[in-house]
């Protein structure tokens, strides 16, 4: 079955300035940018103003790619290197559970990995997020 086009993309973490770097990419390559911080979620007006400008998840659509971005990371340590990864939106989360498993060359176990979101790191040291939409 072919996928749509939008089902990859490739993902960029940042420290705080994902907004900046997503506003300086539309300039470069154009495109359709949306961008949602801490301060659209529900409990936005509840935190200080450099939370609440944080991106939750931006993207950038043109007809060359589809990329995405956050300011929201795991632990925090972005560095050159681990800040990429490419993101496969999966049609279900048995489709997730079998590409995790073929990517780390093992199997895992899909009970608890109800997350939208799945980070794995492969046997080459490529990143990758996996994502269910709900």
């Amino acid at each position: 079955m072919m996928r749509p086009e939008s089902a990859f993309a490739v993902h960029l973490s940042f420290n705080g300035n994902c907004r900046q770097a997503f506003d300086y990419y539309r300039t470069c390559f154009g495109g359709k940018l949306s961008i949602q911080t801490l301060a659209d979620t529900p409990h936005g007006n509840e935190m200080d103003e450099h939370m609440r400008n944080a991106v939750v998840w931006a993207t950038l659509e043109n007809q060359y790619f589809k990329l995405t971005g956050t300011d929201l990371t795991e632990d925090c340590s972005i560095v050159p290197g681990n800040n990429v990864s490419i993101l496969i939106q999966c049609l279900s989360f048995n489709e997730r559970t079998r590409l995790i498993n073929k990517l780390i060359n093992r199997n895992i176990c899909a009970a608890g990995y109800s997350d939208p979101l799945i980070n794995i790191v492969d046997n080459y040291r490529i990143c990758w997020i996996l994502s269910v939409q709900l």
